[in-house]
């Protein structure tokens, strides 16, 4: 019954009513009204659920023409058909009728045979051109579907060779939190005017069609004038009939060349357009040119090579290490995978993941690490190596395979590993876009002992909305978060926040992107568990990470000292250096149970102390009221001694802000005023000393290689490991080239065109370089050259030039970010690298401040 069809007879004749329903019934579901105002409410109940109406003309209350009328003037009505049925067989009565909107007309007496077969017809016509209407327009703003509008397209081309087209495509700027922020019924009706404006705008001259969600594309005759005035009117007439809410549109257009190429790669063209100024302020509309075009067949290279990466093992996986904050130990690492293409070399993720997202290629590129990942932790285990969890990226590709629960746990349980050595982590995105059908899928994994990581918190805008229903055991904080917001003054007590919000929660915490102390000593503060980042580590292949994890003492299974007493690290020594023999016994009364303690009262003793142990040393009090500066005095020592740079030195004294101040100028790590607590004390400590592990490790580490991943020249390790021999090769000289404005590049063109114009200038150092020549990447933005065997000023500055010429010709040179500069020093035997360096950083600075492309000399910045 639900399928069967409804008629509504409309009759004030109780007996025609019942003849037609006599008629109908045994196939259609009748139902009735006695007037044209009661059919109107029958069909307020029923709306669209109305297959035909059997209207009479000549009735009380309201008749057949005032209510045809009501009907076609409602929009959810007026496709639905009316036959019209009268005693009158006049034609002027039936071209009233069907001039009021009637599909059909029947005079009375009524035959049964005759009006089963019409109404056949026409509610079989009635649903085949709905079901057109589904096909070729689009359900929510009606304007042509994707595949209608391609069609149309097609035509329009064929049918006007001589005339040039545009495609022009619109795109809305985080229409999902839109959806998210004010309801699917708003976000409908926000598409719904940007494809009134549409069509408005275009009138008769163009056709316009929606492609998915939020993008829209048009065709229309070609014009070389666009301009954001056009496209800001646009924005205003949308913004104010969306409550003057700030809806950004951006806008690609491609104007269409080659009539042979399909319409749907047309319409990407013109996406892929609009897509490379999204985030730009001030950036409305872009043109589809060679770049742009060259970035897709960029992709297209990707996609076409992706298959035979696989099979053939092109893709590696990398390991990054993470630490306990706490003291310092390796707690396990993240996996990611690079891309070592037999042609393009070593490709980032950032270049692929997204295109691989996009296709659905990413599933498999995922399984690929999960094996790999559970091999090397099974053959680790039978190596008896310490045992280490690793995490594992889960796409939102992967939630939505119905396996995934049976795969992981086959693949655990195939290498015998535990499933919570294999940690989960899924990023933000996919709790936000599959959040039920992803908890069903979390939940089923955790309980089954996987350990599920929620990435990339502090990313978006729903992190806290979501941490309420995931099954998670693990906070990662996002690489932005750590380096933007915990540097503010505001930073602190957000850090804090969610650092308690996730001990309520029984959830731990890691911290990625970590680069700098400071940064580490805000996350130890607030209690952070883990953290990874450049920091510590960079990702690293399997080989270097198996060096780290095999390293003596282990830093993933401390052994305890056999003469120390029980539970305390071999390399784990507190010097304290106090004239004031009561407190020296205080600290050896707090520190007893994590430090050797060793205790001195004046210089001597404090230096012979830091000859004997000065690798085992993690920390050093000082006294800075030793008498006849002692205290200074040490403190230098420490900073002098080679290999006692890790060494933490906390100085304690009186309230005097200028001695603190001469402590941390003279390398001191903290300071600490008397009197203080012993529970003051041992967290100050305690905080430097897992600074001293984790330095430790760091200068024991083999991930960080002497070259630059991305270009393979040499970096600032590199380089620093052959300066001695550098220095006594003179004469020499040291170009120092800095690409000026690399973040706006990247965020006016992206990072990937950012990576591609850093590897052009590594090209470019190689092509107008010798083969002897030292060439470096600092940083960066920063490259080196160290031209051997020159002596003249001239010709350093001539190699200089010539390097800031070729990037002029390059591509790069006509983006409005795109310049380079350069500052030349001449080194000899006396003088330190870092002298040198500082004097071409001097000559390069006055290169900028005259102007783009410009090198000048150390000595010539001073005429």
């Amino acid at each position: 019954m639900l399928l069967e069809k409804k008629v509504l007879v409309v009759e004030d004749n109780e007996i025609n009513r019942a003849a037609l329903s006599a008629i109908l019934s045994p196939q259609y579901t009748v139902l009735e009204a006695e007037n044209g105002l009661q059919a109107l409410s029958v069909l307020e109940k029923y709306r669209e659920g109305i297959s035909l109406i059997l209207l009479d003309i000549v009735m009380p209350i309201m008749d057949g023409y005032t209510f045809l009328t009501r009907l076609k003037a409602d929009p959810r009505l007026e496709a639905v058909p009316v036959i019209v049925t009268t005693s009158s067989d006049s034609e002027a009565d039936e071209l009233a009728a069907l001039a009021h909107g009637a599909t059909d007309f029947l005079t009375k007496p009524y035959r049964p045979q005759v009006i089963l077969h019409r109404a056949a017809s026409i509610i079989r016509l009635r649903e085949t051109s709905a079901l057109i209407h589904q096909i070729r327009y689009d359900r929510v703003t009606g304007v042509y579907s994707k595949e209608y509008f391609c069609q149309q397209v097609r035509d329009i081309l064929f049918r006007n060779p001589d005339v040039k087209y545009d495609i022009l495509c619109s795109d809305i700027e985080d229409f999902k939190l839109i959806n998210d922020t004010f309801g699917i019924a708003a976000g409908d009706r926000l598409l719904r005017q940007v494809a009134e404006l549409c069509t408005q705008r275009l009138g008769d001259r163009g056709i316009c069609g929606r492609l998915s969600a939020d993008q829209f594309a048009c065709l229309l005759e070609h014009r070389e004038d666009y301009a954001d005035e056009m496209f800001t009117q646009s924005d205003s007439r949308i913004n104010g009939g969306f409550g003057n809410q700030n809806v950004v549109m951006k806008y690609g257009i491609y104007t269409v060349e080659d009539r042979e190429v399909p319409v749907e790669q047309m319409c990407d063209r013109a996406l892929l357009a609009a897509h490379s100024i999204k985030g730009q302020y001030g950036k409305h509309f872009a043109l589809y040119d060679d770049k742009l075009r060259g970035t897709l067949l960029r992709r297209q290279a990707i996609t076409d090579g992706m298959e035979t990466a696989l099979a053939t093992g092109q893709f590696e996986v990398y390991l990054q290490p993470k630490y306990h904050l706490r003291d310092g130990r390796l707690a396990g690492a993240e996996a990611l995978v690079r891309w070592n293409h037999p042609e393009w070399g070593m490709q980032p993720p950032a270049e692929f993941i997204p295109i691989f997202e996009r296709n659905g290629f990413i599933t498999k590129l995922d399984q690929y690490v999960w094996e790999r990942v559970c091999a090397l932790m099974q053959a680790w285990d039978e190596k008896g190596w310490p045992s280490v969890n690793i995490s594992v990226n889960v796409s939102r590709m992967d939630i939505y395979n119905a396996d995934l629960e049976d795969l992981l746990t086959g693949l655990v349980q195939r290498h015998g590993l535990s499933p919570s050595r294999l940690h989960l982590e899924i990023t933000e995105s996919a709790y936000t876009d599959t959040s039920r059908q992803l908890v069903e899928t979390l939940g089923a994994l955790r309980r089954q002992g996987f350990v599920i990581e929620m990435d990339d918190f502090g990313s978006g805008y729903s992190s806290l909305n979501m941490l309420t229903e995931m099954p998670i055991d693990v906070l990662k904080l996002d690489m932005k978060f750590i380096q933007t917001v915990i540097t503010r003054p505001t930073g602190q007590g957000i850090l804090r926040f969610i650092v308690d919000l996730a001990r309520w929660m029984k959830l731990s915490v890691v911290a990625e992107g970590v680069e700098t102390r400071e940064q580490l000593e805000r996350l130890q503060n607030d209690g952070c568990d883990y953290a990874q980042g450049y920091y510590f580590a960079k990702p690293m292949p399997v080989g270097a990470f198996e060096a780290i994890l095999t390293a003596r003492p282990s830093a993933a299974s401390a052994s305890p000292r056999q003469d120390g007493g029980p539970g305390r690290p071999a390399d784990k020594i507190l010097l304290v250096c106090d004239e004031d023999a009561e407190y020296r016994a205080q600290v050896r009364g707090t520190f007893s149970d994590r430090f050797e303690v060793l205790e001195a009262a004046g210089y001597e003793e404090a230096l012979k102390a830091l000859g004997d142990h000065l690798s085992e040393t993690s920390a050093v009090l000082l006294s800075l009221t030793l008498p006849a500066g002692d205290g200074f005095r040490i403190l230098e020592s420490i900073q002098n001694e080679r290999g006692a740079s890790e060494v933490q030195s906390i100085a304690t004294g009186p309230l005097d802000p200028e001695l603190e101040r001469r402590a941390m100028a003279q390398g001191a790590a903290d300071y600490a005023v008397k009197p203080h607590s012993q529970e003051a004390l041992r967290r100050r400590v305690l905080g430097a000393a897992s600074i001293h592990t984790l330095q430790v490790r760091m200068r024991s580490l083999q991930d960080e290689s002497c070259r630059d991943a991305m270009t393979g020249l040499l970096n600032r390790r590199g380089l620093y490991a052959i300066a001695e021999s550098l220095r006594h090769a003179s004469p020499s000289a040291v170009c120092l080239f800095e690409l000026d404005d690399l973040k706006k590049f990247n965020e006016r063109y992206g990072y990937v065109e950012g990576d591609h114009l850093i590897l052009h200038f590594a090209s470019l150092l190689r092509s107008h370089t010798r083969a002897d020549d030292v060439l470096v990447r600092l940083g960066g933005d920063e490259f080196l050259v160290v031209m051997r065997q020159v002596r003249a000023m001239e010709d350093a500055l001539e190699k200089g030039r010539a390097v800031c010429r070729a990037f002029c010709e390059s591509r790069y040179a006509d983006l409005e970010t795109g310049a380079c500069f350069a500052g030349t020093a001449l080194w000899n035997a006396e003088e330190s690298l870092d002298e040198i360096i500082r004097r071409a950083r001097e000559a390069m600075y006055a290169a900028k401040t005259g102007g783009k492309d410009k090198c000048l000399s150390w000595k010539g910045m001073r005429i």
